[in-house]
């Protein structure tokens, strides 16, 4: 049975679903130094905050992706195959082709450049390196304000396994 919103003291409006976003990540690094620094000359990422052996990377604003680097003061860093649990890689929007050519250069200059490739006839353009404890990221810039189509999809999921080898 469903109930009018009139009788539920809701408006329809309030049942509008709002969209997701990923507010923050958290990366286990071996050298939290070293990763600070490479994140925060990368992004957007200013430090916020640092506990112990966590820094927390971002923006205060509420709409602020955040990156929380913990230091896993071990001497046994490794990443494991392509079937361990847990995050493969991130992958940022980040708005202009200048972004990209500035992130590319910024990956150049720490020898985490991997490639740059257009995909699904020119709807994105992607940039992909490694951080300094060889996560796998990528960095993309849509190039046009509609929905992405099939091919686009397509394209990502042949992708998946090409990421974090």
């Amino acid at each position: 049975m469903r109930i009018p919103p009139a009788q539920t003291g809701h408006r329809a409006s309030d049942q509008v679903a709002q969209p997701w976003v990923i507010r923050s990540t958290l990366l286990a690094v071996a050298d939290l130094d070293r990763s600070v620094a490479f994140y925060r000359e990368l992004g957007p990422f200013d430090e916020i905050a640092r506990e112990d052996a966590v820094a927390v990377l971002g923006d205060v604003s509420p709409a602020s992706i955040l990156l929380i680097l913990r230091d896993t003061r071990s001497t046994h860093n490794t990443r494991h195959g392509q079937q361990s649990l847990g995050l493969r890689a991130i992958t940022f929007n980040v708005g202009s082709l200048g972004e990209l050519d500035r992130i590319e250069s910024v990956l150049r200059g720490y020898d985490r450049f991997t490639s740059r490739q257009q995909i699904a006839g020119g709807a994105s353009e992607l940039v992909r390196g490694r951080d300094p404890d060889n996560l796998p990221l990528v960095f993309v810039c849509y190039s046009r304000d509609e929905p992405l189509g099939q091919e686009y999809f397509r394209t990502i999921a042949h992708m998946v396994y090409s990421l974090d080898v």
